[in-house]
């Protein structure tokens, strides 16, 4: 925009000479100063598209530079991904040949297969008599035990697998872990040294109490036992794996007859397990394992194995001895502590009175 400006002439007003002058002196300032602001405009112009081209090219930039840290760091990803990559393939690869080399080293563990109708036997060739000689009794009697313990067993479903081997091995804990079951004939051999029918008769023994166990952890699995009753569900495993002979005073440990002469002196109700270990009534550890132990035996020899399963119910949901009793076997207690008396009176008669020590 035009700047005004004034100038004061101070000259004669009738000299026309001196006024001439003075106003063509002063227009030429005018243009001048005119030029000036002009020029100065336009230096400002190029000086503003100047900034406006600096501030696009920093954009551009700005924009170029995070598209190539973007891509950067996906190369960079790309890498580490390989390098695990390449890591584990080679962590495979070793693996591989370790496992290639550990099987080519080891001679074949087993060489037989020998099917029932519930059990599977892989067995080395050199131990093929043996489950000849105990694979019919052996399943039958694992047949009887799924039946008295009220479980359904298909002969048709899956089979229990038994590997004998003839000598330990370190793939032991292996078979284990699938569910196998492992007998190592030669640690069961050693005692009778070359007496195969007592071999035959200890590998026997072996898996039938492994089986039992198996089947009771079956019939359990479906309840929920009372935390007092734990005392004789213990026991009954154990009468469970031994049930394939009925004990005696011939064949007991010299603790164990003292144990059935002691629950002779010991009555079923009183021992009030439900009171709990912190309670001044509960009884003391000697009693708790005599009276279980017994009555186990006693229950299991009297009303046979097909009583484990309503015995297993009653203890999920009675805590005492009376509401068990007399659900299960139909009878007060106090006719059964009778009755059990007289079994282990008749059992393992005490040639002296037993006297009780906490010792």
């Amino acid at each position: 925009m035009a700047t005004n400006t004034f100038y004061f002439f101070d000259g004669d007003p009738e000299d026309e000479a001196a006024w001439q002058a003075f106003v063509a002196a002063h227009s030429e300032s005018v243009g001048m100063s005119e030029r000036a602001t002009s020029s100065s405009a336009t230096i400002k112009t190029f000086y503003e598209l100047f900034l406006i081209l600096v501030i696009m090219v920093a954009l551009v930039g700005t924009v170029l530079w995070q598209k190539d840290t973007t891509q950067i760091a996906a190369l960079e990803n790309q890498v580490q991904t390989l390098e695990e990559e390449l890591a584990h393939l080679a962590l495979a690869q070793e693996t591989a040949a370790a496992s290639a080399s550990l099987t080519s080293q080891r001679s074949p563990l087993v060489h037989n297969v020998v099917n029932t109708d519930y059990l599977r036997f892989v067995v080395e060739p050199t131990q093929i008599a043996i489950v000849n000689e105990i694979a019919a009794q052996l399943d039958t009697a694992y047949g009887q035990l799924s039946a008295d313990l009220a479980l359904p067993v298909d002969p048709l479903g899956e089979k229990v697998n038994v590997l004998l081997l003839g000598d330990s091995t370190d793939d032991t804990n292996f078979y284990a872990d699938l569910g196998v079951i492992v007998i190592n004939v030669a640690s069961c051999a050693e005692p009778f040294a070359c007496d195969a029918q007592s071999v035959s008769q200890e590998i026997y023994n072996n898996l039938y109490g492994q089986l039992a166990r198996r089947l009771l952890d079956k019939a359990l699995m479906t309840r929920q036992i009372r935390p007092e009753w734990g005392v004789v569900v213990t026991h009954l495993y154990a009468y469970v794996e031994q049930a394939h002979s009925v004990p005696s005073a011939a064949t007991l440990p010299a603790y164990k007859l003292e144990q059935r002469e002691y629950a002779q002196l010991l009555s079923v109700s009183a021992l009030l397990l439900h009171r709990g270990p912190g309670d001044w009534m509960y009884p003391d550890y000697a009693s708790i394992h005599a009276v279980a132990d017994t009555f186990v035996e006693y229950a299991m020899v009297t009303y046979g194995l097909a009583s484990i399963p309503p015995l297993l119910d009653a203890m999920s949901h009675y805590p005492e001895w009376d509401a068990v009793v007399t659900t299960v076997y139909g009878i007060p207690v106090e006719q059964l502590e009778q009755e059990w008396h007289a079994y282990l009176a008749q059992q393992y008669p005490a040639e002296l009175p037993y006297v009780h020590s906490d010792e």
